[in-house]
């Protein structure tokens, strides 16, 4: 019983945030500048305590490295498929749902790979002690999670910039701040 509570609750959690995340992925969502900056935050201080554990191996630089260009990739690629469009005098934006669900497919799949890597060891691995730091030791699981962070804080500090363009654009022409029409590019390219 002890053995599938250990394995129920995690997959429970997880389930429920890649529900909430792939709801959030999928249509318009409000442009809320001060939530991204907190969620850039966040990203910022992983970042830094990863890195700062890397310094014991060095060898995850490799796939820190790898994940940041990955993830920098992806988020060039979200900018230029950004959308947004105005209803009722708010800012609403669309991601590409090609890269969310590639996003989430990585971290998905990286999980359910661990989850299966620590049913298949069974009873040897029951004996064994736990490493609570096992992530800072693989470099793939840390390239995928810099592969997450890089995305999400390259593509949040553009759409914070897209959307501070928006807004000012809106600020000069009163009339315009409900007339742009739907499916409106924030990028310039």
């Amino acid at each position: 019983m002890n053995a599938i509570g250990q394995f129920a609750v995690p997959l429970v959690v997880i389930a429920f945030i890649m529900y909430r995340r792939t709801k959030r992925s999928i249509g318009f969502q409000k442009l809320s500048v001060r939530r991204m900056k907190v969620r850039l935050g966040f990203f910022a201080f992983a970042a830094l305590m990863l890195l700062l554990l890397a310094l014991k191996h060095p060898v995850m630089l490799i796939g820190y490295a790898a994940g940041v260009i990955g993830g920098l990739v992806l988020a060039r690629y979200a900018e230029r498929h950004f959308v947004t469009e105005r209803r009722h005098g708010e800012l609403f934006f669309r991601t590409h749902i090609g890269i969310e669900s590639t996003v989430l497919a990585l971290f998905l799949g990286r999980i359910v790979y661990r989850f299966i890597e620590v049913a298949m060891m069974g009873d040897f691995g029951a004996n064994m002690p736990q490493d609570p730091v096992m992530m800072t030791k693989d470099p793939i699981t840390g390239g995928i999670v810099f592969v997450i962070i890089s995305y999400y804080f390259a593509y949040y500090l553009f759409v914070i910039r897209s959307a501070t363009t928006l807004n000012s654009e809106a600020a000069d022409s009163p009339d315009a701040a409900d007339s742009l029409p739907p499916g409106s590019t924030g990028s310039s390219t």
